[in-house]
């Protein structure tokens, strides 16, 4: 949902959900805003890897490669090289430019926690569990330091993060501004380590780290283990900070820079942490009957409640009988579960014979009962309950009309503007806030007729109130809004008609019926295919629309490529505003170009190389019960526009289809 203002997330909270995750772009004082001043719970992500783009926005993977970050599936095509050129000049940059460095804030914990902060997100998932162990250690004494005022040794844990992995280094992403190409790793994309050493001549190295065999290695792009130190012509185990050794394999030459990726030492004592992953146990007393002729009883007290359990009936020894000794021991194991009995008073005893098993067995009845319920008392699934918003905004009355427009167009220039309007179609969508804007008076003026939907950001942070304030003062010029933000949505809800945007990722017919009250319709999710649509459109109680042609936007990002290479953008200096003086693309390792657009408030908005083109496929969508379609006009003149508006006129695309794609509707996404 990317929730990253205010009025998204009272949205949100006044449907009832409890808390809500925030944006990575967030600064301090607007997670304080949200947190304490509309006194909502909030979960920030504090370390690990940061997309480019907004969560939920990005498309760059599903539309490359048929893996959708939205599913968690995201191929990372933002690790990868890319050019970014200015069309204008020619002038070009390179480097691994939509790379970011991964979040680390754990010298921010206090700041976090003063600001309202509820809950802390750490990347894990893909991650190997020394990873997680060490940074899960480090933000725990982190936070305990915060809340109880304690010193915390920042430079120790933080070097650890550093050597589980980093990229360049690390950034605190947005938290306390912009910072431009300074959060960016533009030389390598995947785990830096630490800097070791410089080769000298004769291929010796003084580290500048511990070094020990079985360490990772890394020099330029290629990794190798250390097999063999070299320390006085000895071979060691280990060697020290300061120590002038060689080391195998010398995959390495004079000047080369190498830098450990992986501690060994460090990953064995990371790796003990959870060889036990119940090494913290809940220790329970148990009262034992053991009586010939009788079954076995077990029982002990846990959060207030009482817990049985009976075994076999207990036998007359005929050489041997179990002793008291013997049944404390296997009763006080405890195996794979959290719980272990550490003292055992016996009600009652008589020397008598049971298999051993049974005690064990016994033991475990006991045990799981306790765990069943506390399953039952906690459930961690459970049937989805459905959010009830038939009370919230009831007294809508601003909407009177019942059908999304038939054909709507995204436009940008007056050119795409009269090609539209002189081929007699009547509902265009229009972006104010995108550098040079169209002016709404002036195309009243061309074209009085015309119905104008304005199309809102999809991100809007510290400038909701000036976004607010221009759709205000064209309410009485426009026919609705074009948008996929939550705020907007519960601002003018009640006002204008709002059609959905493609990127509110109208995935399933639940997502659609938990908009119904609040839009007229939406554009559904691109990353859907011809059935999954056909489901949707059958089952949904909101009206649909499809994107059938444009160029779709892949990322939305608060970095701006441009404005970090050309425009001079970093922790220290604002932007030269390059992004007005050219026209940009960026060209990935196939040569294949994808424009870059700037917004008024710096963002970047990335679209992809080819079309989408749906026209063909139109009379089978209406099959599906679709009747809006939406094109968007990013570069196209007037003749293009021409033939694409007659091409859909018939309904038939006669010309090459190689530089257009059908995204993912005939072949879906992973």
């Amino acid at each position: 949902m990317t929730v990253h203002n205010g009025e998204g997330a009272i949205f949100l909270k006044e449907l009832g959900f409890k808390r809500i995750v925030l944006s990575r772009e967030l600064s301090l004082k607007e997670i304080e805003y949200i947190s304490k001043d509309l006194d909502i719970e909030t979960e920030i992500f504090v370390h690990g890897a940061l997309c480019i783009c907004y969560s939920g926005q990005c498309l760059m993977s599903s539309i490359l490669g048929g893996r959708s970050g939205n599913r968690g599936r995201c191929a990372q095509p933002c690790r990868l090289p890319y050019t970014l050129i200015n069309e204008k000049n020619d002038k070009e940059t390179k480097g691994y430019l939509l790379s970011p460095k991964d979040i680390c804030n754990i010298e921010n914990m206090e700041d976090l926690i003063k600001a309202g902060a509820t809950s802390f997100k750490i990347e894990g998932r893909m991650k190997r569990p020394e990873y997680v162990a060490g940074v899960i250690r480090s933000y725990r004494k982190a936070i305990d330091a915060a809340i109880n005022k304690e010193n915390f040794e920042e430079e120790q844990n933080k070097k650890e993060l550093m050597q589980l992995f980093n990229r360049e280094g690390f950034s605190k992403a947005y938290l306390y501004g912009n910072k431009g190409k300074d959060m960016m790793a533009y030389s390598f994309p995947k785990n830096t380590g630490l800097l070791l050493g410089e080769v000298n001549k004769d291929k010796s190295i003084k580290l500048e780290e511990n070094l020990k065999i079985k360490d990772g290695i890394r020099n330029a792009d290629k990794g190798f283990i250390v097999s063999s130190i070299i320390k006085d012509n000895k071979e060691v185990e280990k060697a020290y900070k300061g120590d002038l050794v060689k080391i195998k394999p010398s995959n390495y030459k004079f000047k080369d820079k190498l830098y450990k990726t992986s501690d060994t030492e460090l990953l064995q004592s990371l790796g003990k942490i959870y060889e036990d992953k119940f090494n913290k146990k809940i220790y329970l007393e148990a009262n034992v009957e053991f009586k010939v002729g009788e079954k076995i009883k077990l029982s002990c007290r846990y959060n207030g409640e009482e817990y049985f359990a009976e075994g076999k009936e207990i036998e007359k020894a005929l050489k041997k009988p179990l002793s008291m000794e013997k049944i404390e021991e296997n009763l006080m194991k405890s195996g794979e579960t959290p719980f272990k009995i550490n003292k055992i008073k016996f009600d009652s005893y008589e020397e008598g014979f049971l298999p051993v098993s049974e005690i064990n067995n016994c033991r475990r009845i006991l045990i799981n009962s306790i765990e069943e319920k506390i399953i039952q008392n906690n459930p961690h699934c459970g049937k989805i309950k459905r959010v009830n918003v038939d009370n919230i905004y009831s007294n809508i009355n601003g909407i009177k009309e019942n059908d999304l427009p038939k054909y709507i167009f995204s436009i940008y220039t007056y050119e795409q503007l009269k090609a539209v309007a002189d081929n007699g179609f009547k509902n265009i969508i229009v972006d104010l806030f995108t550098r040079n804007p169209l002016n709404l008076h002036k195309i009243k003026g061309l074209y009085q007729d015309l119905n104008i939907y304005l199309k809102a950001p999809n991100i809007i942070k510290s400038k909701f109130d000036y976004v607010e304030k221009i759709i205000e003062e064209n309410l009485y010029n426009i026919k609705g809004i074009v948008t996929a933000n939550l705020g907007i949505v519960n601002k003018f809800n009640n006002r204008t008609k709002i059609i959905g945007d493609y990127k509110l990722n109208i995935f399933n017919s639940f997502a659609g019926d938990f908009y119904k009250d609040f839009i007229k319709g939406s554009c559904l999710s691109i990353e859907l295919n011809k059935k999954e649509v056909k489901s949707i459109t059958k089952h949904m109680n909101l009206d649909s629309q499809m994107l059938i042609y444009g160029k779709i936007e892949n990322m939305v990002s608060e970095y701006c490529p441009i404005g970090s290479t050309f425009g001079g953008k970093n922790s220290y200096s604002t932007c030269n505003k390059a992004c007005e003086k050219g026209i940009y693309t960026l060209k990935d390792r196939m040569s294949v170009k994808f424009p870059v657009k700037t917004d008024i408030f710096c963002r970047s908005h990335i679209y992809n190389n080819s079309d989408i083109n749906l026209i063909g496929n139109i009379e089978e969508l209406r099959t599906f019960g679709i009747n809006s379609f939406r094109l968007d006009f990013l570069e196209e003149n007037y003749e293009e526009i021409e033939y694409i508006l007659k091409s859909l006129k018939e309904e038939n695309w006669k010309r090459d289809f190689k530089n257009y794609t059908r995204g993912h509707y005939k072949r879906g996404v992973e």
